[in-house]
Order: C-alpha cells, then structure tokens, then sequence
C-alpha cells in the first residue's frame, strides 16, 4: 500500500479537474452527502468549510442552504480554480489551496465542517482531524463522507488503481480519531446512493469495479458517514 503523498496527490486530482472529473466526482457524492447534512440547520451567522473542496459544490450548498459563507480547501490548484470559476467573484465564498491538516482558517470560526472523500488521502488523518477541531466554533457540527473503508471491501481494489497512496481505515477506527481531535458525540453509519443500480449490459469493468459483483457488493455497503460536534 502506498503512503499518501499530499504533492504526487495534488498533481493527480489537478488532472482530474483538467479531465471533467471534479463535476461527475460531485454528481456521484450528491446522495450521500444531502444525507449526511439533511439535519443540519443553516444561518446567516455560520461559516462552513469543506475539506477536499473540490469544484466547491458543497461550499454552494451550504450558502444556498442559509449559511452566511463557506470556505473551500483543496491541495489541487486546478481544482481550487475550478471552484473560483464557478463561484463567480461571489464574496460569500473562499476558496484555497491548502493542506488538510494546516487550515488558514482562524480557530473557532467555523460552525459546519464537512469532508467528502478526502481524508484518507491526507498523510496524517490525525494530524488533520486536530486541524479540523481547531477551526470549528464550539457546537460546530462534523460530516466526514467516504467510500473507500475498511467495511466496504468492494472498494478495496482502488487503493493498487489510485495513482496516488491511501489509508485504510475501519468505522470505528475513524470514530475513535474524531474523538481524540476533540469532537463529542462523534458516531458512524452507513447511506446507500438514491441513483439506480446499473444493470449488468450496463456495467463497464475497469481497475476500480473489476466485476459486476463488486459494483453490487458496493452499492449495497454504501457510503460512510461519521458525525460529531464539537
């Protein structure tokens, strides 16, 4: 397994965004996350923050949802000017090229952090989660939302496709490091993807879904939540 590298990584996700990949990226986490935030309230005195922003569609949703801004990080500068492009010099919205676990976020400031498949790239997840706990307000709320887990083996395969290294790490696991950075009443489940399953003549094998089994054995797992509050 190869060790997250956070400058081979940015690299990689740059030509990602370059290649469309940071829009069907967004389209294919939608399910998950509407769910993993479909409690949380949202007003015109929160910043909220997405770690691994990506074309910062998250940061829109939290705006648009009732929150006075968000601030979007992302070690890719490709990705960072993608989310600048459609953000469209609108004030209400940062956007920066950082690492996970060093925010240029002031403590406190933020009361909605979320991270959507990004932490297990960061070289050191704990290091990182201290990070996240240092930016939150007190009472902040935390969504960390990933397919790639000890618990979904279908995923597993990803880690030899990714050119880039990955942990792997268990729920509960993830759970007890949310804890230790200083986050309460953190906890962990699973959400299924609302789309439709494809159907076999449908189904393309490639190093990530080496069968079509595999595909159905994801689907059927889900996507890992794990909440706290800070």
């Amino acid at each position: 397994m190869k060790r997250p590298d956070e400058k081979r990584a940015a690299t990689e996700f740059d030509q990602w965004a370059l290649s469309g990949r940071a829009e069907s990226m967004a389209e294919g986490h939608k399910g998950a996350v509407f769910q993993a935030i479909a409690d949380w309230d949202f007003s015109p005195a929160h910043t909220g923050l997405d770690i691994g922003c990506g074309n910062g569609w998250v940061c829109r949703e939290m705006v648009q949802r009732g929150a006075k801004n968000a601030v979007g990080i992302d070690i890719s500068p490709e990705m960072i000017a993608r989310a600048q492009s459609l953000s469209k010099d609108d004030p209400r919205f940062r956007f920066e090229v950082a690492s996970a676990a060093d925010l240029p976020i002031e403590s406190g400031s933020i009361h909605r952090c979320i991270s959507v498949e990004a932490l297990y790239y960061v070289p050191e997840p704990q290091a990182a989660l201290n990070e996240w706990a240092r930016v939150c307000a007190k009472g902040a709320k935390l969504a960390i939302v990933i397919d790639l887990f000890l618990e979904n083996t279908a995923t597993h395969t990803w880690i030899d496709a990714l050119k880039v290294g990955a942990h792997l790490l268990s729920a509960p696991e993830l759970v007890k490091m949310v804890k230790k950075a200083g986050f309460a009443e953190a906890s962990w489940h699973c959400v299924q993807d609302p789309r439709p399953i494809k159907a076999e003549k449908d189904f393309t094998i490639s190093p990530y879904w080496p069968s079509y089994a595999m595909y159905l054995n994801y689907r059927k797992t889900g996507s890992l939540v794990i909440e706290a509050k800070r």
